[in-house]
């Protein structure tokens, strides 16, 4: 299981261990011994991998998704801006972007925010191993969230600016 853990934080779905041959019912046993720790439905972790960085939250939400299906969850929006060291934002929730035609049937979990576009393979960029949108995705994306103040956006396009990174026209316009 390391292996299949080992760029994830040592996180891991049921279902990657599956493809891997190690049923849930090994799991099961495996965290009643103390070996994995059992963070949501699905989603298990090495219980002696080493954290590191503080993305272990992250690694869980973007697992959470993969439970059920192999749908890829990217890291957006607030989250990605503090990824890309964008404004002084500190979301509360963590955001994921999932296709839009995913229908999640069970409890999002509270501390997870789940936005539905179909993303380019040019909106994806990777930090820290993680996928996470670009930052020229992430400006759209926040710039079109009733939910994130203009404040962020402000900030994140003036960080953007120092950083010389090209601005998108209609964002521009608006930070």
């Amino acid at each position: 299981m390391f292996g299949l853990a080992e760029g994830q934080e040592g996180f891991f779905t049921t279902r990657q261990a599956a493809k891997e041959g190690v049923s849930r019912q090994s799991l099961v046993q495996a965290a009643r011994r103390g070996t994995l720790e059992r963070y949501q439905r699905g989603v298990y972790r090495l219980r002696h991998y080493p954290f590191s960085g503080g993305t272990a939250h992250y690694w869980e939400a973007l697992l959470w998704p993969q439970v059920r299906s192999d749908v890829a969850a990217v890291l957006s929006h607030e989250t990605a801006l503090r990824l890309h060291g964008l404004s002084d934002v500190n979301p509360k929730q963590v955001h994921i972007t999932v296709p839009a035609g995913l229908r999640i049937q069970r409890e999002i979990p509270p501390w997870v925010r789940v936005h539905y576009r179909d993303l380019a393979e040019g909106d994806i960029a990777h930090t820290e191993g993680m996928p996470v949108t670009t930052i020229e995705r992430t400006l759209i994306d926040v710039a079109a969230d009733p939910a994130i103040g203009p404040a962020t956006l402000h900030d994140a396009v003036a960080d953007a600016r120092r950083r010389g990174v090209v601005i998108p026209p209609e964002i521009a316009r608006l930070g």
